[in-house]
């Protein structure tokens, strides 16, 4: 009954919210969604000749019901979301990559200090909060892979919301989870371990993603959107702490990430590269999440963000 309350809700918020806004976008508590926060704030939107509104999610799955219902016209998202769109009928395309940073994390009391301890525990398995399909899945196991630990030895503990992954690790219920910028660090303050990040791994399966529909229909809007996208990153690249508050209260991060919030330098938008788009793409195929892989050009769209793309 409550999905059904949920969902009720959102396809009249379809309905009733069209005349004030061109698009809505989801937004995600996660670094990512910076520069749309910061693009709403300076009044670049409306300087592109857009109307936008900024709709926040704290789980993947409501972020998903509103994308399908049509509640939200596009959403910061990530390539398994996508392919995963794709392999079932539903029409969306990546416009972009947003850029933001994940940590893999042990709890305050676990004997899992480094990542030298994952390798070398004794235990078979480590009760670790992500989802199953799911971009912590697949940045947890790239993580470990890339500093010679075993993947195999994750125990997944399916937690659809961010804020609740965060508070079970910090409470010992689950001895791992991974969770994005500034969650993370956020955690570690809190005495959770760090073990492995995603920076510097040259993976960026965050995107921004629309629907088909919107695209079709309203490509001038989402050519404005990033032509605010774009000054807003040179904005907060320049003046990154005159958004501190911003951020945290428009990305509703918990209120003591305001001391502690690293706001990264962000780039100008980017196209997903082939080979990060193919390897996310193999992984999904290898776990059973999809059952063929889509071609680049099913699930990105160009044309959008510029014409280099990540890596590059």
């Amino acid at each position: 009954m409550k999905t059904r309350a949920v969902v009720f809700t959102l396809i009249v918020l379809a309905m009733t919210g069209r005349a004030f806004a061109d698009l809505k976008i989801g937004l995600m508590p996660a670094d990512n969604s910076i520069p749309l926060v910061v693009a709403e704030k300076k009044g670049l939107f409306e300087a592109a000749g857009v109307k936008v509104e900024l709709v926040p999610f704290t789980g993947q799955l409501e972020r998903e019901t509103a994308l399908q219902t049509g509640a939200i016209d596009g959403t910061v998202s990530d390539l398994i979301n996508a392919i995963q769109a794709w392999s079932r009928g539903f029409a969306v395309q990546v416009t972009s990559v947003t850029e933001g940073d994940f940590s893999l994390l042990s709890s305050p009391k676990s004997a899992l200090r480094t990542i030298s301890d994952w390798k070398s525990g004794s235990r078979a398995k480590v009760s670790t909060g992500l989802l199953e399909n799911s971009i912590v899945y697949y940045l947890s196991e790239r993580m470990l892979s890339a500093a010679g630990a075993d993947p195999s030895r994750i125990d997944l503990v399916p937690i659809v919301a961010l804020p609740t992954r965060l508070e079970m690790l910090l409470a010992e219920k689950i001895e791992a989870a991974c969770l994005p910028e500034p969650l993370a660090t956020l955690a570690e303050s809190r005495g959770a371990h760090r073990l492995a990040e995603s920076d510097g791994m040259g993976t960026t399966p965050g995107v921004l993603l629309f629907t088909k529909k919107a695209l079709t229909e309203k490509s001038a809007d989402i050519r404005a959107v990033y032509t605010a996208y774009n000054a807003a990153v040179d904005e907060v690249n320049a003046h990154p702490e005159a958004y501190r508050q911003t951020i945290v209260t428009r990305c509703d991060f918990p209120p003591a990430v305001a001391t502690i919030l690293r706001i990264p330098r962000f780039q100008h938008a980017f196209l997903t590269s082939v080979a990060q788009f193919s390897d996310v793409a193999l992984w999904m195929t290898q776990k059973g999440l999809v059952s063929k892989a889509p071609a680049y050009s099913d699930v990105i769209a160009a044309g959008y963000a510029a014409a280099h793309v990540a890596g590059q």
